[in-house]
């Protein structure tokens, strides 16, 4: 893919499957960062609501895919396809970007041309129409996260030639995959410690609906992660022999 890439363009890619309720602020906490050039890739996973519409009616300044419906890995790997840039984000419909979110990041990449990935932290926050009652249900770490992904990372688009697209195959979690996969493979990461998303509460976040296929999820990765550490090693002990 980065045959076809635009030197210093970040394209910003935001999965949607019914995404409407909050889409528009989505895409507004982008188009409101002080960073250029920036393309902004809507890829829609099939939606049966007005996702697509919603991203429409920014005009000219966002790109809109419409694909099958194929589940959330295969539609963020659709979004890496048909990026332009040399730089990828990948955000969320439901989360925001902070202020400068952007331009925090890109400076790292500029003062170290060898970094594959910078990431940064992420505060959570309940969403406004929530009832008094759903919002009792649900516990808010006080303190930002170490985010990895979706939002929180941005990473050079040749790493995903280098370490592959998201496995299609983990229906959530393709995310925390890539990135484990990526780290343990050699990826240069810089953590840093601005908080540059809003991650969005609302009851139907994937992390709450689905939490037991979650778990599960990251036990897979656990495991596979536990495995190519052992073969790194042993591979490591085999060319010290000879």
């Amino acid at each position: 893919m980065t045959n076809n890439t635009v030197p210093g363009l970040l394209s910003v890619i935001v999965p949607t499957y019914n995404a409407k309720a909050y889409l528009a602020e989505t895409l507004a906490s982008v188009l409101e960062q002080n960073w250029q050039p920036l393309e902004l890739l809507v890829v829609d996973d099939g939606s049966s609501d007005r996702s697509i519409p919603v991203a429409e009616s920014f005009g000219s300044s966002i790109r809109v895919l419409a694909c099958p419906h194929r589940g959330l890995a295969a539609t963020r790997n659709s979004g890496i396809m048909a990026a332009r840039g040399e730089f990828l984000l990948h955000l969320d419909a439901d989360d925001l970007l902070t202020p400068n979110s952007i331009a925090i990041r890109m400076r790292h990449f500029a003062s170290d041309a060898t970094l594959d990935i910078v990431t940064g932290k992420l505060v959570c926050f309940l969403s406004p129409e929530m009832t008094v009652e759903e919002r009792n249900r649900y516990m808010v770490p006080a303190d930002p996260q170490q985010g990895h992904l979706p939002g929180a990372a941005i990473i050079r688009s040749a790493a995903f030639d280098r370490f592959g697209p998201l496995d299609e195959r983990f229906e959530v979690n393709a995310d925390l995959d890539w990135s484990v996969r990526a780290q343990d493979e050699g990826a240069r990461i810089q953590l840093i410690d601005n908080v540059v998303l809003k991650r969005r509460i609302h009851g139907r976040n994937q992390t709450i609906a689905r939490k037991r296929e979650l778990d599960t999820s990251r036990l897979q990765i656990l495991r596979a992660s536990l495995a190519r550490r052992r073969k790194a090693g042993a591979d490591t002990s085999t060319r010290t022999d000879i």
